[in-house]
């Protein structure tokens, strides 16, 4: 990992004092990445933007602060310079006096997708979710703890501070079948464009690729 106060500013300073400011009347929730690595950071971020949709096997959340035209216009003439990105997979709900509380159990997936100045990193983990409200209600809450992330991906300009990472969040998202779908065809679009590398997915009933799954070179598509 390069030391060089460039790359140290890049997410140090860019990352934590572009994206630690946001405000809004209108939030979704919020996260915090907790670092813990020797030279770590903290990262708290509000977030603005949601949507979830019930799939086949697993509830899909999407939250991030950039509305979802900002990222559908990004391109080389509307670079998208910061934001952040989170797709929550809950694989499983658990069920108040039934379900036991174990410290080590997940029953999420979790990435983040962190765009600072224009360098990109890609985050994944598991964590452990405690729902609000049952599938395919209008709005669906999250307590998201005991999480852990690890740098995924990156491109060159990227310095990773955080990974290893805890991580939490407490959010909630309204049912927006459309809008998830459209969220990610977006990311799925923009992660790849990034990283130069297509995406290992799940593309299962004909639905465009998440890029939440793992990344591989494009010649082993």
């Amino acid at each position: 990992m390069r030391n060089s106060r460039a790359t140290v500013i890049l997410l140090g300073t860019a990352l934590l004092a572009s994206l630690s400011g946001c405000a809004s009347d209108d939030l979704v929730g919020e996260i915090e990445i907790v670092g813990l690595g020797p030279s770590a950071l903290r990262f708290d971020r509000e977030l603005s933007v949601a949507a979830y949709a019930v799939r086949e096997a697993e509830d899909s959340f999407f939250f991030s602060d950039v509305p979802l035209e900002d990222l559908l216009r990004h391109g080389p003439d509307t670079p998208l310079r910061n934001g952040v990105f989170l797709h929550v997979q809950l694989i499983w709900t658990p069920k108040p006096g039934m379900t036991p509380v174990d410290p080590t159990a997940t029953n999420a997936v979790t990435r983040v997708l962190i765009v600072s100045e224009g360098e990109v990193g890609l985050y994944g983990g598991a964590a452990f979710a405690r729902v609000d409200g049952e599938s395919g209600e209008e709005e669906l809450s999250l307590e998201v703890e005991g999480g852990t992330l690890t740098l995924l991906e990156r491109t060159a300009g990227f310095n990773d501070l955080l990974s290893p990472a805890g991580f939490a969040g407490e959010l909630r998202a309204p049912l927006a079948a459309d809008e998830t779908a459209r969220w990610r065809r977006a990311l799925s679009q923009f992660a790849t464009n990034a990283f130069g590398k297509s995406l290992w997915v799940d593309a299962r009933d004909g639905e465009a690729p998440s890029f939440t799954l793992a990344v591989r070179p494009a010649s082993h598509r």
